[in-house]
């Protein structure tokens, strides 16, 4: 059993209404989505309208085994195309590359191995993974620039939450743990990975 959860609000309410948990802490905000390509950009993706373009596939999160992130880029692709006037509809009879299991590791396997041609991901992925492998990625924001993204209403944001587990209490080492991820510490450390610290 684990000692300690984190996920978005909806998440830990069921995790509280079931009393698993006693309380949860807000620790982190994602700030947006982003567009992963390959490095060169060779489809030349710039915006929200190519990714409706024939020669584009997309990739997207398993809606069924990772439900949380799909609908997060789902819903902010739907958002996007609304604000700009675009049929969205399109988007469902798309060339879709999904995940199997875990998008953050399949969505730049997908990239790097050409089965699509785009990801959308959380800007803090996308950091990532131009960071470990400045030769093989970029990304497009979807709204401010790469240093400084500004997501945005329709660019949606995820909330991360942190609960410790009923069986964990007696734990210092999850309690430390949990402690660890709520102090100035902890948030300069995540802040320097793309995330936004909730005080």
């Amino acid at each position: 059993m684990p000692d300690v959860f984190i996920g978005p609000k909806t998440f830990m309410e069921n995790l509280l209404t079931n009393r698993l948990v006693p309380q949860y802490a807000a620790f982190a905000k994602s700030l947006g989505n982003v567009l992963l390509v390959r490095k060169g950009n060779p489809k030349n993706i710039r915006n929200i309208e190519d990714l409706l373009r024939e020669d584009v596939n997309l990739f997207m999160s398993n809606p069924e085994t990772e439900k949380a992130s799909y609908q997060v880029y789902y819903d902010s692709l739907i958002a996007l195309c609304t604000e700009k006037g675009i049929d969205a509809s399109s988007l469902n009879t798309k060339n879709l590359v999904y995940g199997e299991r875990i998008h953050h590791r399949e969505a730049p396997q997908a990239i790097y191995s050409t089965k699509a041609d785009v990801a959308i991901v959380y800007y803090h992925l996308a950091l990532r993974y131009c960071r470990i492998f400045p030769q093989e990625f970029e990304f497009i924001t979807l709204g401010g620039t790469k240093e400084n993204p500004h997501p945005g209403k329709a660019n949606l944001c995820t909330e991360y939450h942190v609960g410790l587990l009923n069986n964990a209490e007696n734990s210092n080492a999850a309690k430390q743990f949990v402690e660890f991820l709520l102090s100035d510490e902890g948030k300069s450390i995540y802040q320097s990975h793309g995330l936004k610290a909730i005080t």
